[in-house]
């Protein structure tokens, strides 16, 4: 049977693609790059200790607001820590290569089915940066400092941008295999609505931008 009579989910998402489409629709020094790994590795043992810390902070913060905290399962703080931590080491120990960010495409699935929205996701990206970029001001030079977070941030950039694409493939091919129908036919249907969408939502806030 060929992929387009096909209405098997995992015959519309491949990581590989996923990962690979949202790094090359990244600007040129917006996303990671092998220089950028180098430095990072330079780097290697400053940003292992800073795994406790980044665990902390990370969970504190989403359990502490009620949208994100809702996530959870009573009682699994503990084992998403250990997934965290697992990705902190993944991260920090490498390699940063094509199968680190294929398994970052296969996490926009998981959020998909936890629930997790991009805002959500995206906020706490730029919430590793922060924590990495405020413990590399106090702990290293201004020269260190800069290197390392300019590096770093476009690390998680490029991680976020793959994991929202992921997401965003994810339900698309989901309503692919559901409706069965052409992928075209469906962005056709989408560009209508959203059309139409738009219209009206620039009606309402004409007045209010003018205002």
């Amino acid at each position: 049977m060929s992929s387009e009579g096909s209405n098997q989910p995992h015959d519309s998402f491949d990581v590989e693609l996923v990962a690979r489409t949202a790094r090359e629709q990244m600007p040129p020094g917006t996303s990671f790059t092998e220089h950028d790994a180098d430095v990072l590795r330079d780097y290697k043992d400053f940003l292992y200790s800073l795994g406790p810390l980044l665990l902390h902070k990370f969970y504190d913060t989403l359990y502490a607001y009620p949208p994100t905290a809702a996530i959870f399962k009573a009682g699994e703080r503990a084992a998403r820590e250990r997934t965290l931590a697992d990705w902190w080491e993944r991260t920090v120990n490498g390699p940063l290569t094509d199968s680190y960010f294929n398994w970052m495409a296969m996490v926009g699935l998981v959020h998909v089915l936890r629930g997790v929205t991009n805002p959500m996701m995206l906020s706490m990206g730029d919430h590793v940066a922060e924590v990495v970029a405020q413990q590399a001001d106090e702990q290293l030079s201004e020269a260190d400092a800069d290197r390392l977070n300019a590096s770093f941030g476009r690390l998680m950039s490029t991680v976020s941008a793959v994991i929202a694409h992921g997401y965003d493939v994810a339900t698309e091919a989901a309503l692919f295999d559901v409706a069965g129908m052409p992928m075209a036919l469906l962005h056709r249907l989408r560009d209508q609505e959203i059309s139409q969408a738009l219209v009206r939502v620039r009606g309402e806030i004409g007045p209010q931008i003018q205002s």
